[in-house]
């Protein structure tokens, strides 16, 4: 069993934590983005949950590059006009990958928004090695706006 000290999401140490833990890798329907992941090359790959809750990390959802935010990363650089000059919302960003591809979409605003605060981290760097700039809100925006005042046809929510 893991013994080690709780990480807080907001530390440095965290953030070294994702660069301990995982490598700079092009999804394979997205290779024009680069994204921190974990790989079996990695520990953070092999740990269960079990042992992860032990030093206060969730399941490592922003380590790995889902399907579906693959196909609507791919969606999203293959028609630029959807985001283009609009603000979008990355809901549930795990790895900020939707968010990425908005933003070298030219969107105007890129919010990702996650419940879980050690996404944080983990979209800033993956934001710093895309060269694209994204907010990032740690809350459940179920039922709002995110303070966007979105109206329909005027903003694109992915």
């Amino acid at each position: 069993m893991i013994t080690e000290t709780a990480l807080d999401p907001t530390s440095e140490r965290y953030r070294q934590f994702i660069l301990a833990n995982t490598s700079i890798q092009s999804p394979p329907h997205v290779p024009e983005i680069k994204l921190h992941l974990a790989d079996e090359a990695h520990d953070l790959w092999q740990r269960t949950e079990d042992e992860l809750a032990t030093i206060g990390l969730p399941p490592p959802f922003w380590a790995f590059a889902w399907a579906g935010g693959q196909g609507v990363a791919r969606y999203v650089i293959d028609n630029p006009q959807m985001v283009s000059d609009r603000s979008v919302i990355d809901f549930a960003s795990g790895s900020g990958l939707v968010g990425i591809a908005a933003a070298m979409a030219n969107a105007k605003h890129v919010l990702c928004c996650d419940i879980d605060p050690f996404t944080q981290p983990a979209i800033s760097l993956n934001a710093a090695a895309n060269d694209v700039v994204m907010d990032v809100q740690i809350a459940d925006l179920i039922g709002t706006d995110a303070g966007l005042g979105c109206r329909a046809g005027r903003r694109c929510f992915l």
